[in-house]
């Protein structure tokens, strides 16, 4: 491949069997959501989840928090929370393998 042949980042991607960065990303929040979500309510990780931080913020745009992105992730993908609760059913829709979903 040389700068003459115009191709797409996604062509290049394709081709060289790498996957995109961000796609990466969510697989690997949304397995440790589905991780966190099947574990005991009364558990310390489930504990911190819905924990609220008190004190001052900062000025300007706030960052995302990782439960925003999931949430978004799980809209992207069509998923519900609910579905995290078998383990099977969600590895296989993070990976985008078949699965029974809905």
């Amino acid at each position: 491949m040389t700068l003459k042949d115009i191709k797409t980042n996604k062509e290049l991607l394709v081709r060289l069997g790498i996957e995109c960065v961000f796609d990466a990303e969510r697989c690997g929040r949304l397995r440790w959501f589905g991780h966190v979500e099947r574990k005991n309510k009364d558990d310390w990780v489930a504990a911190c989840r819905d924990m609220v931080v008190e004190g001052e913020k900062g000025r300007g745009r706030g960052r995302k928090t990782w439960q925003e992105c999931v949430v978004e992730d799980v809209r992207k993908l069509k998923f519900r929370k609910e579905d995290a609760q078998n383990r099977v059913t969600w590895r296989r829709g993070i990976y985008g393998k078949p699965s029974n979903l809905r």
